[in-house]
């Protein structure tokens, strides 16, 4: 008797003609070809945004980072990035979508939920080789602390309390404040090295709801924060009263915030965050000098309000004058030299308060170190990750002749490019503006420390391109004349001291 089920599966068969055949296979090379073809034709790829590799591996690394941002592979991203935050409201790497529009920068949830600063990661093969050797920061802070002492220059240490400390709703949780464990051995570490230290969660845990605390699509504080901590360190600094009462201009300013760009995501028909609207206060004493015995050392916290690159300028302002520096200096009723470097807290601001002229150090009676508390509280890997780096800075000897600027005019330099550091993709950078630092050696065989920009508006400059070994025709200023620059994020792992730093402002490639 014949089996009824012995051919079944032929009843069931499911054949694909010819012509499926055909558009599946042409579907197929196209997602080969497209990506071969984007880099392989320059114009079809964004510009080289590093040094050219030197080995196998960082040829490897170069190419995969390329074919991240392959055109048509950034622009799908972008777009599924929308939606998921207009839908689900998921963030990224780099943000954290929290409840009713309030957005948290990852590194600042790692630096209260880690392991704290002076942890130290075990040794594992599974860990990519680094550089540099990691330097705690409570180290390098004590030792800066000790050359300042030698000078008998004092230093008061801020470290900002971050938004996920103070305002807790967005993350679901109750109100109030989430005070890391490290935060008290931070303190004491540096109450018994004798360091002066300015709390400032009480000051701000005082200014009642979170949305008077901080900006919800921003890293920073509102500007009422922002004054009343300002307030807080001139009382530590000098606790007479200032002899003159400033008057105060109104402004209002408007800013997407800053972590909205980290999002990154090309905005739909409907756009998911409206710009925050915030009333600025202006005071009428100007905040920088270049003598007074006060220098103020910080980050974006103290030039958020002050720089227009960080989202509250308008077209044309190359300060805006009612940041942290403007109303530290008016409350102090003295002037203040600033040096404040976005993204450069931790040791670009002490490279360059290194780099002043002897003379002017002499005078120098208080230095005041404002700085996120991320960049204190992070263990290595997540500080790593977040771009942070502690390296120790010497400050040059008291009858040490500086490195002077020979005119504050440009000047040309013809030459070779020798080295430069390498520049992230600005996508995935917490600031829209970055420079980045070169060897140049010009025809008479000098070095010269050259700053260039390396993007803006997080879009890549052509200067991002240059390569090491071609020769090129620059025009040069001293570096502190270009302020947009001087406040810029500083991609600098070629620290010269022994070089003046100027800044690039053109340049031409020569055969």
């Amino acid at each position: 008797m014949k089996n009824p089920y012995e051919h079944d599966w032929l009843e069931d068969e499911v054949r694909v003609g010819r012509t499926g055949q055909w558009f599946v296979f042409v579907v197929f090379l196209l997602f080969l070809i497209v990506p071969a073809v984007s880099l392989i034709v320059p114009s079809l790829r964004p510009k080289a945004n590093v040094a050219p590799p030197s080995s196998l591996r960082d040829r490897l690394i170069a190419w995969e980072k390329s074919a991240k941002t392959l055109p048509l592979f950034d622009q799908w991203r972008r777009r599924d990035q929308y939606r998921m935050t207009a839908g689900p409201g998921t963030g990224n790497a780099k943000v954290f979508a929290g409840e009713n529009g309030w957005l948290y920068y990852r590194p600042d949830l790692e630096a209260i939920t880690g392991k704290g600063p002076d942890h130290l990661e075990p040794p594992s093969v599974a860990r990519e080789k680094a550089a540099k050797a990691w330097q705690p920061p409570l180290p390098v802070i004590r030792d800066f602390a000790a050359q300042l002492a030698e000078r008998d220059i004092r230093l008061v240490f801020v470290p900002v309390p971050t938004k996920p400390m103070l305002c807790r709703k967005g993350l679901g949780l109750d109100q109030g404040t989430s005070i890391p464990p490290a935060w008290s051995r931070v303190a004491n570490d540096l109450a018994v090295a004798g360091i002066g230290f300015v709390d400032l969660f009480p000051v701000i845990a005082a200014r009642g709801p979170d949305q008077e605390r901080f900006l919800k699509q921003d890293t920073h504080w509102t500007p009422g924060t922002m004054e009343a901590a300002a307030r807080e360190v001139a009382a530590r600094v000098s606790p007479e009263v200032a002899l003159t009462v400033p008057r105060f201009e109104a402004i209002q300013r408007k800013g997407p915030g800053d972590l909205v760009g980290m999002l990154d995501f090309e905005n739909g028909e409907k756009p998911i965050f409206a710009p925050e609207e915030v009333e600025l206060r202006k005071p009428s004493v100007p905040p920088v000098e270049a003598d007074g015995d006060v220098v103020l050392l910080g980050d974006s916290f103290v030039n958020v309000f002050e720089d227009p690159s960080l989202g509250f300028g308008e077209a044309g302002e190359t300060t805006i004058g009612a940041g942290f520096a403007s109303h530290f200096a008016a409350a102090l009723g003295r002037p203040v030299q600033t040096i404040a470097i976005n993204g450069g807290g931790a040791t670009a601001v002490r490279e360059a308060f290194a780099r002043l002229p002897a003379a002017r150090l002499a005078g120098v009676k208080t230095v005041v170190w404002v700085l996120s508390s991320r960049d204190v509280l992070l263990p290595e890997i997540p500080a790593r990750r977040a771009g942070i780096e502690w390296r120790s800075v010497t400050l040059p000897k008291a009858e040490t002749t500086p490195v002077v600027a020979t005119s504050i005019a440009a000047r040309e330099l013809v030459g070779a490019l020798v080295e430069r550091s390498r520049i992230e993709d600005p996508t995935q950078t917490p600031y829209a503006e970055a420079v980045f630092s070169t060897v140049f050696k010009t025809d008479d065989g000098s070095e010269h420390f050259v700053f260039f920009w390396g993007f803006r508006k997080r879009q890549l400059e052509p200067s991002a391109g240059i390569e090491p070994g071609r020769r090129y025709r620059l025009k040069v200023m001293p570096f502190e004349k270009n302020a947009a620059a001087s406040r810029a994020t500083r991609l600098d792992d070629l620290f010269r001291p022994d070089l003046e730093p100027v800044f690039a402002e053109s340049f031409e490639p020569l055969p």
